[in-house]
């Protein structure tokens, strides 16, 4: 009995390979190489687990297109994203359509908000009636 993974396999695959390969590519190889044979339903179940296990997996790296490669073969700059430029308010693009789109529920939601603030006053205090002890 074989006892190593499929994405053990997926690793044999890429260390063989010189140049990235593409995540579907690798899929096939790996189960090639593994033996698995499997039904069209546990495929998919299997597809999806590799996918997870190899984003997960600290040994392997993502690239652009769905290509896959070991880490240890790309320095820290060309694979670290930063986080400060990923989520920088400069790069927020809404465009006209989707701003027009929200000023007009903005709108909507601050008229609605208007009416029923016309029956509160929240410069008064509230007096529970069932509350005796402040009239005393």
């Amino acid at each position: 009995m074989n006892e190593k993974s499929l994405l053990d396999y997926g690793f044999d695959v890429l260390s063989a390979s010189k140049d990235p390969v593409k995540f579907i590519d690798l899929f096939n190889k790996a189960l090639e190489l593994s033996g698995l044979e499997l039904s069209e339903a546990e495929l998919k179940v299997r597809m999806s687990k590799f996918y997870t296990q190899l984003s997960l997996d600290g040994r392997f790296i993502t690239l652009t297109d769905n290509y896959w490669d070991l880490r240890s073969r790309h320095v820290f700059e060309q694979v670290h994203l930063d986080m400060i430029d990923a989520y920088s308010d400069e790069d927020d693009d809404i465009d006209e359509e989707e701003e027009e789109l929200l000023r007009q529920e903005l709108g909507e939601q601050e008229e609605e908000r208007e009416e029923e603030s016309d029956d509160l006053d929240f410069d008064k205090p509230v007096k529970d009636p069932d509350d005796e002890d402040e009239d005393l």
